[in-house]
């Protein structure tokens, strides 16, 4: 299933990817053999720009990560969580932007960008001026004439969530459709929420990335279990689903880290720490569905 965006994988292919910070990503490169992501996953936000130009430097410098395709989270809130669309679209954040962008720039590979990620959380964005920013970023980067940007218009729809549609910036400002899912009965095919997204992104002729997964609730401690609870059934959904052409996987403790997710209840979801699970995903990842990191010239090739 094609539909000739922005570095979409031709075919049905799936682009590989993990995160969610320098350490926990070195630690699932070096356990999944061979068939290393080629998507490294990153969180900037709208106020702290400069601070993540200069991690992000350092992060990168590494030369045990070569050809990574950055994925970028911005969020569009302040320290204080507060709505700052409105302001954006204004162009307080203007010199911010351009400075990202021109590290985007430089770094020349494709660059994914999920603005304002997880929009549809209730109450997070007012919908018109969500809009209003996100138009306003992209004409930004497009009168720079910036062109390794894809945009991926990305919520984590589930029962509680905001109606999608009101934050839809239009067909020609979006590359990508994502979303975001976590507990294992968002993966059965069934949910609602989640499958009537896709069926949105279909409507709107747009490839799907999953910008966010972990195994939530289930971890990867009880080896076997924990695959057949949500492993196989994560990938058993995506190769059900034509359009989805990414994926990114947050491998994180869950239970040592208190901040995301369910504080503490979601399990370690490290793919390293249990065997079992780790030789699983092993096999998975040799399905020649998967586009792995790979030099920028032959991955290039395999994408509009």
């Amino acid at each position: 299933m094609d539909f000739n965006q922005k570095f979409e994988p031709k075919g049905n292919k799936v682009i590989h990817g993990a995160g969610q910070n320098i350490r926990t990503f070195s630690n699932y490169w070096n356990a999944i053999g061979k068939n290393k992501p080629i998507i490294y996953m990153t969180y900037v936000k709208i106020e702290k720009i400069q601070y993540w130009i200069d991690k992000i430097k350092v992060d990168l410098e590494s030369k045990n990560y070569p050809n990574l395709i950055l994925q970028i989270g911005l969020k569009l809130l302040s320290e204080e969580k507060e709505d700052r669309t409105a302001n954006i679209a204004k162009g307080e954040y203007d010199q911010d932007l351009m400075n990202l962008f021109e590290v985007i720039r430089n770094r020349g590979s494709p660059v994914f960008i999920r603005i304002g990620y997880e929009f549809d959380a209730k109450g997070k964005y007012n919908p018109s001026n969500f809009v209003k920013a996100w138009k306003h970023i992209v004409d930004m980067f497009r009168k720079a004439k910036i062109d390794n940007i894809a945009t991926v218009w990305c919520a984590c729809p589930f029962n509680g969530t905001d109606p999608v549609e009101p934050f839809y910036p239009g067909d020609n400002y979006v590359d990508w459709f994502g979303v975001d899912v976590f507990p294992k009965r968002w993966l059965t095919g069934k949910y609602k929420p989640v499958e009537d997204f896709l069926e949105l992104a279909k409507k709107h002729k747009k490839p799907v990335m999953v910008g966010e997964t972990t195994a939530a609730d289930t971890g990867v401690l009880e080896g076997k279990k924990s695959w057949d609870e949500w492993f196989k059934p994560f990938f058993e959904w995506t190769h059900n689903h034509n359009q989805i052409k990414a994926f990114c996987y947050i491998n994180w403790d869950w239970l040592k880290d208190k901040h995301w997710g369910s504080p503490g209840t979601w399990g370690n979801c490290r793919i390293e720490e249990n065997e079992v699970v780790k030789e699983n995903f092993i096999k998975e990842l040799k399905n020649p569905k998967y586009i792995h990191n790979q030099s920028m010239k032959d991955f290039l090739e395999k994408v509009f």
